[in-house]
């Protein structure tokens, strides 16, 4: 019987078990073991009890011993057959039973292995099968024997096909083990397999059991047959025989050759040539094996010089595969020789040595097996014998004609030209015999004159003369006069002195030889002076004859007696009256003619009543020899507490009677006589943050007030607390007080105890006050020098009345101007005593009665002190130009003259100027240590700068930048570390790697009386070099503009009035600009040049430049110091026509040279494929390119005045300043502003910054009228804007293509012995040759790409050279030249964008975004230089070709990568992805493959933990990865929160990731783009709720019955009703309309902006569906704000002024029409408003006051009307 589920217990009495159940649990197949142990209690104890099984062991698995209770296991359990065995035990004593349970739990163990039927299973599917997938295809499921956990198998697979993402092939059911494929299977290659071998494994957890499934492919004929080698090149002879074997074409065909007729080929030729004579095919092919023979005999190379044919593979299923066969014809030599003219006529110059090619005779013969061989015609012409004839070796067959002698046209003989017959054969030397094979021609020579002669004097060449030193001008010295030989002797001589000889200007010679006396002669200065006198004959080069002059100057008594020694002499005070000084005298006059001794020396009569009180003055006649002395004595004890010093005038003769006053100074040393009484002294301290290890910071002396100044040694010092402030450090035996550089910023109150012993004096208390202020070391680099006419003592004294001190004044003036910074402008003094400077007068003479003054800054008399005063301000990067602008207001403001602003290049102060003949430059650095200026109760600490000069036009060394700094990232770009140094993430509308603005729009308004008026930008100043190359592009209308300038200028008392709000804010906001060496004026204005010629000008004035457009014709002046000259380009077009010119400013070698659009004669857009065309010419090189020399000797543009663009901010000058000799130029004193916009301003390859970090007026930046946005193109990310205003069009960048710009190109890499050979199906323009490409490398040698002529003649190549990028171009006859990028790093294995540019002989090239040092050019424009571009093989990719033949390469940049490869601005073809485009195929190509994988660089490789290797394409580093850095102890990595440097902008939210860069941006609405960039055109619906349509519906059809009863009664109103009403629809724009005015609004407003809906070719289309649409809502961001100096409420009364304007005629209404053109109300940054900024009085009136603005467009406009209605 059972138990129930509790045991029942039986009995109760005596016996009973302790428990009623028992639990015992044994693992199966366990031995015979004790399994429990059973026990019963007895009442009472002692009785004997029996044990026994009653149920549950029938098999008797178990036993329980009847005495003890022991319960035991007799067999193994299985548990597979039962898991749990339940026993009723009894228990027995005397009559007492009691029965209990025990259960015994069987454990699985894991003893059967999982099985397979079979180790091999097989199946058959069909390759390509797509259907019902996924599905299984078999199932090889395995058993398990156990029963529990490890009887549950799971499956899994592995083999062919397999992979751990979704791409995986196959699949097994992890229960069932059903095998499912995924995807159709590919059985043929390169890809596929015949067999997929695969292994099912099956495991219960601990055992495992695999089978083998093969998987077999049954073949579909799914593969087309190929040409492995898609072109087959074959040569063959012109007289090869019929039935001649030409090549072997063998295709191949992937599908199974056992699988019917998959792979059968057949073999035909498709587009066969046919001779043209008999119509028969030239070629024939075996259907079966391939070969390509001959199909008839006796080809004619002449005719036709290769074959192009394609040849078919079929296989028997019919798919079909093609491939190419070129079959080139080698030539037999059967045609004849012909000259290409019967007769030559050539005019030579007579300047040409035996080597040069006079002219190339070029022969026409068809054979290309030529041996051509040339020969005079002994006897058959005049001078037969002079000349030889070689044949050519490169280009086009002919002969070279050479001299054999040098010509001369002197020679009469040579005068009268030469006549001679030349003959050519084509077959040696033999060949002369065969007449067949000889041609001749005759050579007509005539010898042109050149300048080889230099002119010669007819006279003398040698004068001297002598004269007195005051000699007046005009005074005539000698007459030179010369001739030239050349020209018949009739060519102009002109006459001028070597500056070098006569650097002061003392001579002048006119036209006719005549050399005068032109200044002022000083014996005592030059006593001597040879005079060069060149006659300069007219020709090009001009030749040169040197005349001297020696001229001697006598002298004559016009110099006084001065003070030769002592000049100075210490007296000590309280001395009794004694003889101090002897004083001697001397005189620069010439003695011998008693303009010297013997002196007279006596008390000046008109000397103070100190000095006559205190010192007595005799003279002594015998002294110093007989010269005379004077004995300066003193009359009583002096007294330094009431005087210092003593000046004491002298009045001083010499024996001619000419007197002056000199000065001898009496210095009164000190004695301790006097107490000390307590003072207090504060110090202003300006430190470095983070400051230097170690170093500490000098405070100055501790101060008491003390009269007498030379007691220190007599002084002690100590703390007044027991315990001294920390980070404070006292020397108590000077009193010196320094500080630790670490200190934080604050007030620290500081108390000491000061005795003197001398006179018994303690514990003077002293108080110093110290106020710390800290700055960065980037920002202290960055401040502005401004120098003062004041003593450092009194520039920091603090001033009774006002209670601060001249710095504090001058810093609070200038903080006015400067807003936007990250703190408050700072100012410290230099070192002393840095620049003396001559006084204004020497005859003020006196005691010093300034007592507080220290005696070491004492006035002399002899000089004025002047103070040099660095400020800076914090995040603002234009303070020099803020200075300089308000350099007046600055010094009215403090009551002293500013007198320079910045620091000047060549020279500062009283130092001597360097003598740089190349240019020169200066650098502000950080020195060591910090100066100290002192003036007893303050002084002022500062870090100590360092003015750095050298020649050349760049510093040696230059700063790179490798940390972010405020002025790393330009016009609100953010500064990102990342791997390889730093980033700057930039705002949309930036340029480069540093955010530039390369754009910017001038309003060109006039201003008020005393207002220069317009737009300006000011930018950093020209450099200072002998060679300076500026270029820049302009887009306008305005005929008549000035559009740069450079030079003095004459500021007015104030700046405008509204200069005050026009000075733009944002201008000072920390948005970096180019300020370096920069912006320093002085007061005088000028800076005299390094010479002091000053030809044809007016002596004193400077430095010029200055470009304007004068009937839309560029005119430009230039002086750099020794006269001026100007050019007038009367180019053939006007430059004001609306589109984008360029203009080349070049100045060297004392030449300077103007050069518009390249002499291309088309704009800067306009130079592309179908511009001209067959109809395109070039202009007509004097009416685009115009050249002068410079006068005078000097040869840079020595000034720091900042360069004026678009206007002036100050007057000109007087009309007269700088008059050119010819006296044919007015300064352009009414010129106005320029209008219109300025782009791509480069100054020897920097681009210039034209952003909002720059000083401006009624200017932006960007320039609204041809920005694609602004017209409703988005370009987006991967593309850019092009194209003047009329034609504008997004231009994918390099790298991307496609719709929208958004498929990234395929790459090729180039192996070794690569090459690309590209056929275009467009003609280049012949002039103009652009190449652009991006490429990647690590080899320093190789070629990129080239284009050439035909024949190789003429060539533009791309070049990797020594590791520097080149471009090479080659114009026969002229040898090739090369320029090159030589500090720009091309080997880094990073992707780099080339573009390689040539006009004529002109070259540029430009790396990446081409700034700087990735820039270079070479203007050189010499003739009309073209390179006709062979479009049919003269496109060349990878490795140039070689003399082998064009499939052997040279110069290949193996294991490169190409990509993107543009001829003109046209993507070629790049193999083997792309073979063919619209603008060209490839017709050959070898080593070349797709892509640009590179096997990993790690594999190798391993890095120190915790640094990871990261392969670098080719090449590899250890880092931590992206966005992670190693931690301070370097022993982990941890993660860099790249979020911290903001790199999201507009407002974008950071996320930090851990892969990628290490961040990622969430854009707000309105943007998008990795950083939140790209302002967004977005969805242009208009959105209306659903309250808001069903009130316009109700509206309108209450509006529509009163229109309704309306028209029954005025007809006639509503036909004209309905006119306007089709009259209001959206009108295609005509580039005439007159846009609203410009507005600024607050940035956090929405406003409403209907786009342009753009087509195809990037022009408007017309809506006319009235829909509702185009209605984009869009937030401004902060960073997009103008920069524009104007008020705020400029918008509306220029709308109002153009209005008022509008009926006027005249030049008034031309000059509105254009403003109107070139308003900015296609700038998304603008808006209008109705009014002054008041509400619109109703939704059309508000869009019909823009209704010229294409804003605004179809049913927006018409719901408006019909609202209104």
């Amino acid at each position: 019987m059972g138990l129930g589920p509790v045991t029942q217990l039986v009995g109760g009495g005596p016996v009973e078990f302790t428990r009623p159940q028992y639990q015992a649990s044994v693992r199966e197949n366990t031995r015979p073991t004790s399994l429990l142990q059973l026990r019963a209690r007895v009442t009472p104890p002692g009785s004997a009890v029996e044990y026994r099984i009653t149920e549950g062991n029938e098999h008797g698995a178990f036993h329980l011993d009847s005495t003890t209770g022991l319960l035991t296991l007799t067999t193994a359990l299985d548990y597979e057959e039962q898991q749990q065995h339940v026993l009723v035990v009894e228990a027995r004593a005397d009559e007492g039973v009691s029965q209990a349970r025990v259960v015994v739990d069987v454990e699985d163990a894991n003893d059967h292995m999982p099985a397979f039927q079979r180790a091999l299973h097989e199946t058959q599917i069909t390759e390509e099968d797509d259907r019902h997938l996924p599905k299984i295809i078999i199932t090889v499921g395995a058993r398990d024997g156990d029963a529990g956990t490890f009887g549950r198998l799971a499956h899994s697979i592995s083999g062919d096909g397999v992979t751990q993402d979704n791409s995986s092939y196959f699949a097994v059911h992890p229960s069932t083990g059903a095998v499912l494929v995924l995807r159709p299977l590919d059985r043929d290659p390169p890809h596929g397999q015949a067999q997929w071998r695969l292994r099912v494994s099956a495991t219960d957890g601990e055992l495992t059991a695999h089978t083998d499934v093969h998987v077999n492919l049954k073949d579909v004929n799914d593969n087309a047959p190929f040409f492995p080698h898609p072109t087959l090149h074959a040569a063959i002879s012109e007289d090869t025989p019929r039935g001649a074997s030409v090549v072997q074409a063998t295709a191949t065909d992937h599908d199974d050759p056992h699988e019917g007729q998959n792979a059968v080929l057949s073999y035909s030729l498709e587009k066969n040539v046919v001779d043209e004579a008999s119509g028969s095919p030239i070629l024939a092919i075996d259907t079966h094996s391939g070969l390509i023979t001959t199909a008839l005999c006796c080809l004619d190379r002449e005719k036709t010089q290769r074959y192009a044919v394609q040849v078919v593979a079929t296989d028997g299923g019919g798919l079909k595969g093609t491939g190419t066969v070129v079959v080139d014809v080698s030539d037999v030599n059967d045609v004849p020789p012909r000259f290409s003219r019967p007769e030559w006529s050539l005019s030579v110059s007579e300047r040409q040595s035996p080597s040069r090619v006079l002219a190339t005779l070029t022969v026409v013969d068809q054979d290309i097996t030529n041996n051509f061989t040339f020969r005079i015609v002994p006897g058959s012409g005049h001078g037969w014998e002079l000349f030889r004839v070689e044949e050519r070796r490169v280009g086009a067959p002919g002969g070279d004609l050479r001299p054999v002698a040098p010509l001369d046209y002197e020679n009469p003989d040579h005068r009268r030209g030469f006549r001679f017959r030349v003959e050519v054969t084509d077959v040696g030397e033999a060949g002369w015999g065969d007449k067949y094979h000889v041609d001749g021609t005759w050579v007509n020579l005539r010898v042109v004159d050149e300048n080889d002669n230099p002119p010669t004097f007819t006279t003398t060449n040698h004068a001297h003369v002598t004269l007195s030193e005051d000699t007046k001008p005009p005074t005539h010295l000698a007459t030179f006069t010369a001739q030239d030989l050349d020209g018949g002797g009739k060519d102009p001589i002109t006459y001028r002195i070597a500056p070098v000889s006569d650097p002061g200007g003392v001579f002048g010679v006119d036209r006719s030889g005549e050399v005068r006396v032109r200044g002022t002669l000083d014996r005592e200065r030059q006593p001597t002076h040879t005079v060069l006198v060149w006659a300069i004959d007219s020709g090009d080069p001009p030749r040169t004859a040197t005349a001297t002059l020696s001229v001697n100057v006598t002298d004559v008594n016009d110099n006084p007696p001065f003070l030769l020694e002592p000049q100075e002499v210490v007296v000590e005070e309280n001395s009794a009256p004694r003889v101090v000084a002897r004083v001697r005298l001397s005189d620069p006059d010439d003695w011998r003619q008693g303009h010297g001794p013997p002196f007279t020396v006596a008390l000046d009569p008109q000397a103070s009543p100190h000095v006559t009180a205190s010192v007595h003055v005799t003279h002594d006649q015998s002294g110093d020899g007989g010269r005379g002395v004077g004995v300066v004595s003193t009359k009583r004890a002096l007294d330094r507490e009431e005087a210092r010093r003593v000046l004491v005038p002298l009045l001083v003769g010499d024996a001619g009677a000419l007197t002056a006053t000199v000065t001898l100074t009496l210095h009164v040393t000190d004695l301790n006589d006097n107490p000390m009484t307590p003072a207090a002294r504060t110090v202003t301290v300006l430190t470095l943050k983070p400051g230097r290890e170690d170093e500490t910071v000098p405070l100055g002396r501790v101060y008491v007030q003390d009269p007498d100044d030379m007691d220190d040694a007599a002084k002690t010092y100590a703390w007044r607390r027991a315990r001294p402030h920390p980070g404070f450090y006292l020397d108590t035996a000077t009193g010196h007080l320094s500080m630790n550089s670490h200190t934080a910023d604050g007030r620290y109150e500081l108390g000491f105890l000061v005795d003197d012993h001398s006179q018994s004096q303690t514990g003077v208390a002293a108080n110093v006050t110290v106020e710390v202020k800290s700055l960065r070391a980037s920002d202290v680099t960055q401040a502005t020098l401004l120098t003062l006419d004041v003593s450092p003592y009194e520039a920091i004294t603090q001033k009774e009345q006002d209670g601060g001190s001249l710095l504090h004044r001058l810093v609070a003036a200038a903080q006015a101007w400067v807003e936007g910074g990250s703190q408050a402008l700072l100012a410290w003094l230099d070192e002393a005593d840095q620049d003396r400077v001559p006084a204004v007068s020497e005859v003020d003479v006196g005691v010093q009665t300034n007592m507080e003054e220290p005696w070491w800054w004492e006035d002399t008399g002899q000089t004025q002190m002047r103070t040099r005063v660095w400020m800076v301000a914090p995040g603002v990067h234009n303070l020099n130009h803020l200075l300089l602008y308000h350099r007046l207001q600055l010094a009215e403001a403090v009551g002293v003259s500013v007198h320079d602003v910045g620091v000047s290049r060549c020279h500062e102060g009283h130092q001597a100027p360097l003598t740089c003949e190349d240019g020169c430059w200066a650098q502000v650095e950080l020195g060591e240590g910090f100066v100290v200026v002192d003036a007893r109760t303050t002084a002022v600490v500062g870090p100590r700068l360092v003015v750095q000069r050298g020649c050349g036009c760049e510093m040696p060394s230059p700063i790179h930048h490798n940390t972010c700094a405020p002025d790393t990232c330009l016009n609100g770009g953010r500064c990102v570390p990342d791997d390889s140094g730093i980033t700057c993430i930039c705002p949309y509308g930036t340029w480069g790697s540093r955010c530039k603005v390369v754009s910017r729009y001038f309003e060109g308004v006039g201003g008020s009386e005393g207002d220069p008026g317009g737009g300006w930008t000011w930018l950093p100043a020209l450099p200072a070099c002998a060679e300076v190359h500026l270029s820049l592009e302009v887009l306008t209308l305005a005929r008549d503009s000035l559009v740069l300038y450079s030079g003095p200028h004459h500021p007015p008392p104030h700046p405008p009035e509204d200069s005050a709000d026009t000075i733009s804010k944002s201008e000072t906001e920390a948005s970096g600009g180019d300020s370096e060496g920069s912006g320093v004026v002085s007061k005088d204005e000028e800076k005299p040049n390094m010479s002091s010629v000053k030809a044809g000008r007016v002596e004193g004035a400077s430095e010029v430049v200055m470009l304007e457009l004068r009937g839309g014709r560029p005119h430009l002046l230039l002086d750099l110091g020794g006269g001026a000259v100007t050019l007038t380009l009367n180019a053939s077009y006007s430059l004001a026509d609306n589109t984008w010119h360029r203009i080349d400013l070049i100045w060297k070698d004392e030449l300077v040279e103007m050069i518009v659009d390249l002499c291309a004669g088309v704009g800067v857009d306009d130079r592309a494929v179908g511009k001209g065309g067959a109809n395109y010419t070039l202009p007509d090189a004097h009416t685009c390119r115009g050249a002068a020399r410079l006068p005078g000797a000097a040869h840079v543009f020595n000034t720091a005045r900042p360069l004026q663009v678009g206007g002036l901010a100050h007057p000109p000058p007087p009309t007269d300043a700088h008059t050119p000799p010819t006296d044919t130029f007015t300064p352009p004193l009414t010129t106005p502003p320029f209008r219109g916009c300025v782009r791509n301003l480069r100054v020897n390859r920097e681009l210039m910054d034209l952003g909002v970090g720059v000083l401006s007026r009624r200017s932006i930046p960007g320039c609204p009228a041809a920005e694609c946005l602004a017209a409703g193109l988005r370009c987006g990310l991967n593309a850019r804007c092009r194209g003047p205003p009329a034609e504008l069009r997004c231009e994918c960048r390099q790298g991307w293509t496609g719709p929208g710009c958004n498929t990234p190109t395929t790459p090729a890499t180039l192996h070794i012995n690569s090459f690309v050979r590209i056929a275009l199906s467009f003609t280049p323009l012949g002039y103009t040759t652009t190449l652009t490409l991006r490429f990647r490398t690590r080899k320093n040698r190789g070629q990129l790409v080239s284009v050439s002529s035909p024949g190789d003649r003429d060539q533009l190549a791309v070049q990797v050279v020594e590791g520097r990028l080149c471009v090479v171009l080659q114009l026969h006859p002229d040898p090739s030249t090369s320029l090159c990028l030589m500090h720009a790093n091309v080997t880094d294995g990073k992707w780099h964008t080339v573009s390689a540019v040539r006009h004529g002989s002109a070259s540029f090239l430009a790396l990446d975004d081409g700034d700087g040092r990735l820039y270079n050019a070479s203007v050189t424009l010499e003739g009309r230089r073209l390179l006709e571009v062979d479009a049919e093989r003269g496109v060349r990719l990878g490795g140039a070709a070689t003399p082998l033949g064009e499939n052997a390469t040279q110069q290949d940049i193996f294991e490169g990568c190409l990509d993107d490869v543009r001829v003109g601005g046209l993507s070629v073809p790049l193999p083997p992805a792309t073979n063919s485009t619209g603008w060209g195929s490839a017709e050959g190509w070898q080593g070349v493959a797709a892509g640009c994988g590179t096997p990993t660089a790690c594999d190798n490789h391993t890095c120190t933990p915790p640094l990871t290797c990261i392969d670098t394409w080719r090449a590899h580093r250890c880092s931590c990865g992206p966005g992670r850095v190693l931690d301070s102890g370097r022993g982990t990595c941890k993660d860099d929160d790249l979020c911290g440097w903001r790199p999201c902008l507009n407002g974008g939210s950071c996320i930090n990731t851990h892969h990628g860069p290490g961040y990622s941006c969430v854009c707000p609405d309105g943007f998008s783009g990795p950083h939140c960039h790209l302002p967004e055109v977005g969805d242009t619906s208009l959105k209306i709720s659903l309250g808001a349509l069903v009130a316009i519906v109700v509206w309108c059809a209450f509006l529509l019955l009163l229109v309704c009863a309306f028209l029954l009664h005025q007809h006639h109103k509503r036909s004209g009703g309905v006119r306007r009403g089709e009259g209001a629809g959206v009108k295609e724009p005509t580039g005439k309309e007159q846009p609203p005015s410009p507005c600024t609004h607050t940035h956090n407003l929405l406003h409403l902006h209907l786009l342009h809906l753009p087509t195809a070719n990037g022009q408007t289309r017309t809506l006319t569906n009235p829909n509702i649409a185009n209605v984009d809502v869009l937030q401004v961001d902060a960073a997009s704000v103008s920069s524009s100096v104007e008020g705020q409420d400029r918008c509306c009364s220029s709308r109002q002024h153009r209005g008022s304007g509008s009926g006027s005629g005249g030049q008034h209404g031309s000059e509105d029409k254009d403003r109107d053109t070139w308003g900015c109300a296609d700038d998304l940054r603008n808006y209008c408003y109705e009014g002054e900024g008041s509400s619109p009085g109703s939704l059309s009136s508000c869009l019909e006051s823009c209704s010229g603005s294409s804003k605004f467009l179809g049913g927006f406009r018409e719901v408006a009307h019909m609202l209104e209605s």
